[in-house]
């Protein structure tokens, strides 16, 4: 479970999703990659230093690609990478945004369902069909608009082999949402929200240890995910531990080229 498995992890994620978005693709250029949703979020559009090693030539080459979109994007730099692709993202305008921790947590089934059983929420997987349910409680979450989340989980992303969405309620009202991807030896938890008013009862601390239970009880051997400063310390307290953090920079202009 160490960071450059846990990359290759949700690479391998990415790959899988944008197979469901119409118009969306991911690309590869030595060890830098490449993520087309067209969900105008600028880290759902951009490039990863997959390997510390990743060149600039390389990565120059996808920002070029992923200028070329007229979406908001991103680079998100693993640390170590050679300090000429910061100075690359800076000629180009890109200002530095809050980094992201990756977070991985190994196989530990007993407390993970105890987290799981919140005795106030109902927590069940939804249908494909039942998408939107959780493009509404996610957009509400996120405070975003409810179009790109509808777009990011459609019903075809629902019916991928390993792939889950869930719904809490508590007094049969939807109050939090999460997904995990279960692929092999690991399950990647993303999407968990939860609207501001229903916060503080630890509803995503719950669906969240769904997500990672159905996961482990599948085969995968760890949990990982990408955290917010709001959920950092949740997911501590559910085992996860920081491999390492990414430094994010978002383009200036979504029209740059």
């Amino acid at each position: 479970m160490d960071a450059d498995a846990v990359t290759d992890a949700l690479v391998q994620d990415g790959d899988r999703l944008v197979t469901t978005i119409d118009g969306a693709f991911t690309q590869r250029s030595g060890d830098a990659g490449l993520l087309i949703t067209g969900v105008p979020f600028p880290t759902l559009n951009g490039v990863l230093s997959i390997r510390t090693s990743a060149k600039a030539d390389d990565v120059d080459r996808l920002l070029d690609v992923a200028a070329g979109q007229g979406l908001p994007h991103s680079l998100l730099l693993r640390p170590g990478c050679n300090p000429e692709l910061v100075e690359l993202v800076k000629a180009r305008g890109f200002v530095e945004d809050e980094s992201i921790p990756l977070m991985a947590a190994e196989r530990d089934v007993v407390p993970v369902r105890e987290a799981a059983n919140h005795p106030g929420l109902a927590i069940r997987q939804l249908e494909p069909e039942e998408a939107r349910l959780h493009a509404s409680i996610g957009a509400e979450g996120f405070e975003a608009p409810l179009e790109a989340f509808e777009r990011l989980i459609a019903p075809a992303a629902i019916r991928l082999p390993g792939f889950r969405a869930y719904v809490g309620l508590a007094d049969g009202e939807p109050v939090t949402t999460a997904v995990g991807s279960t692929l092999g030896r690991y399950v990647g938890v993303f999407d968990v929200a939860t609207p501001a008013r229903y916060r503080g009862r630890g509803y995503g601390r719950a669906v969240t240890a769904r997500a990672m239970l159905d996961g482990f009880e599948s085969g995968a051997s760890y949990a990982y995910l990408q955290s917010s400063p709001m959920g950092f310390k949740i997911y501590e307290r559910l085992g996860f531990r920081t491999l390492e953090v990414w430094s994010v920079w978002v383009s200036g202009s979504p029209s740059h080229s």
